[in-house]
């Protein structure tokens, strides 16, 4: 049995709704399976896994966007967080090992290999 969660819809009473990574549910792993344009309405309907950054919790996904503002200045990053250089250094070691595990779950999902530059 299949059951639908909007969450968009302001029922819901979700602040800012992000895409879920896990099933609200159970906790399982989610696929995308249906993309729409905007502009013409063409759907793409199929199985489509989440990329790792984006199964990363909302806390962890914002502590990436910092780490690219800040053009990976870990000092300035403990300034932002307020917590010193080795705490946030010890955070970002732990969401790299995170990360590297997101993607073994998925061996087709390879960090570090850029298609084109």
């Amino acid at each position: 049995m299949t059951r639908d969660i909007d969450l968009n819809n302001d029922t819901d009473r979700i602040p800012n709704p992000r895409l879920p990574a896990q099933c609200p549910g159970c906790a399982a792993a989610l696929k995308v399976t249906r993309l729409d344009c905007t502009e013409c309405d063409t759907a793409v309907i199929g199985g489509f896994h989440l990329p790792p950054l984006a199964r990363l919790a909302p806390e962890d996904q914002a502590f990436v966007l910092c780490f690219l503002q800040t053009g990976g200045n870990l000092k300035d990053m403990a300034e932002r967080y307020g917590v010193s250089y080795p705490t946030l250094r010890n955070r970002l070691d732990d969401l790299v090992e995170h990360l590297v595990s997101l993607a073994a779950d998925r061996p087709e999902e390879k960090l570090g290999e850029a298609s084109s530059l």
